[in-house]
């Protein structure tokens, strides 16, 4: 298969302008040379009629005298012919006109004689006589030459000057266009130059910077988030072999630290569990492969609050009678719900309370989930769903957990096209929202 040539923007310009210009000039040349013809070509009938007028005139009168007519000119004696027939069918004719009429070549009303063309009109006068003319039409000719010659020599001097800037121009357009791609050729690309002409190539720039601004974020939160997650599995892995470590030493001749090390490495073991699923979860994103169903909210959340109360010191306040549907994927609902109920036990007092509310607001289900704990301040709020993110970071190694709970909830949330966020529960706490389109009934 034949390679397609690329082509520069600059040269598809140059080359399109090319294509344009000789079309128009072919047709201006056409145009311009059929007005000169038409216009000279009127003229010169206009003095053949002059002349048949005057010849019938004169053999009207009697015998025609050809040397009172322009015929006797050196040029017109030899171009110009003139034959008048009367009635009785005698003839008259002006010098040459015999030789010409056998010499010459017909095609229709125009005649060629070496290189003179000749246009043949005839008038027949009311007394019968018939004027016959061959008008020498080379004035014709040559002045629609010389037009076309014009208006060449104007068009090539036109082409050239109109390239170098046509060329100019489209060098001005491509060079900013030449410029990203320099500078997309680096290693490290964090923006590409943003021209402000032309507006096609300003808009592409900057979402060229739009774009590389998300990869770079995309880029540092990928990092961030493998840092991060060494660091926390670093903790666990360095505890159970030191745990490892000091059994090796010394359990034979403390035997009682056997087990209490078990314990420990069996539940740090199990936080590296949990922590690698999550981070499983989280790595997966978008690959999940999500299957919505009709759900009803209302008994779905009761079988949930069943479930986890005995595993949460607080109470559960949920009453919801009315029954509210959603679309979403069961696991997901099921995901995001135990979340926000660990995440309120994990950060309120063991003797206050946890409500959860639902609400139905312009087709749209708000699932709430309310605590009394210790609240999320106004500039966290837009980051405790990032991964491993702690509000309290000098708690951290107090409150179980992973910090990836909040992150996973919005990955489900996003998948199910639905929405999560914080708010303040008054007078103290927090109240985290999941926000979904409510189907009917």
């Amino acid at each position: 298969m034949k390679e397609i040539e690329s082509k520069t923007s600059a040269k598809i310009i140059t080359n399109t302008f090319v294509r344009i210009f000789l079309i128009f000039s072919l047709l201006i040349t056409i145009i311009v040379s059929g007005i000169v013809a038409f216009t000279s070509l009127q003229i010169r009938k206009s003095e053949g009629a002059a002349l048949l007028n005057s010849v019938q005139t004169a053999a009207t009168n009697g015998q025609v005298n050809w040397d009172e007519f322009k015929l006797d000119s050196e040029k017109d004696e030899k171009t110009t012919f003139v034959r008048l027939t009367s009635p009785s069918g005698q003839r008259e004719e002006s010098q040459g006109t015999t030789n010409f009429l056998k010499s010459r070549k017909s095609w229709g009303n125009f005649s060629l004689l070496r290189d003179d063309i000749f246009l043949y009109s005839s008038k027949t006068s009311k007394n019968g006589t018939k004027a016959e003319l061959w008008l020498n039409i080379n004035v014709v000719v040559k002045s629609m030459i010389r037009a076309i010659l014009v208006i060449i020599a104007v068009m090539i001097f036109l082409f050239f000057l109109a390239l170098i800037l046509i060329q100019k121009a489209a060098r001005t357009i491509s060079q900013p266009l030449t410029d990203i791609v320099v500078a997309t050729d680096g290693k490290d690309v964090k923006q590409v130059p943003v021209s402000k002409n032309p507006l096609e190539v300003h808009q592409l720039s900057q979402s060229f910077n739009r774009l590389l601004n998300r990869l770079n974020q995309k880029i540092e939160n990928e990092q961030q988030f493998v840092s991060d997650a060494s660091h926390e599995l670093r903790t666990p892995v360095a505890a159970i072999r030191g745990h490892v470590n000091l059994l090796k030493r010394r359990w034979h001749e403390h035997p009682e630290i056997v087990d209490e090390s078990l314990s420990y490495i069996d539940e740090e073991s199990m936080r590296m569990k949990v922590l690698i699923e999550n981070l499983l979860t989280i790595s997966r994103g978008n690959h999940l492969e999500m299957k919505k169903e009709r759900i009803n909210l209302s008994k779905f959340t009761d079988k949930v609050v069943s479930e986890i109360q005995l595993a949460l010191r607080q109470k559960i306040n949920f009453d919801i009678q009315t029954d509210l549907f959603v679309s979403m994927d069961k696991m997901a609902l099921y995901k995001i719900i135990i979340i926000f109920l660990e995440n309120a036990g994990k950060y309120s007092p063991s003797n206050s309370e946890i409500t959860i509310n639902i609400t139905l607001e312009n087709h749209q289900v708000d699932f709430q989930v309310a605590d009394e704990g210790i609240g999320v301040p106004e500039e966290e709020k837009d980051n405790i769903f990032e991964r491993f993110y702690r509000i309290d970071k000098s708690r951290s190694s107090e409150i179980p957990g992973t910090g990836l709970g909040l992150a996973i909830a919005k990955e489900y949330a996003q998948l199910n096209d639905a929405k999560v966020f914080v708010s303040n529960n008054s007078p103290k706490g927090s109240t985290f929202h999941l926000l979904m389109e409510s189907i009917e009934n």
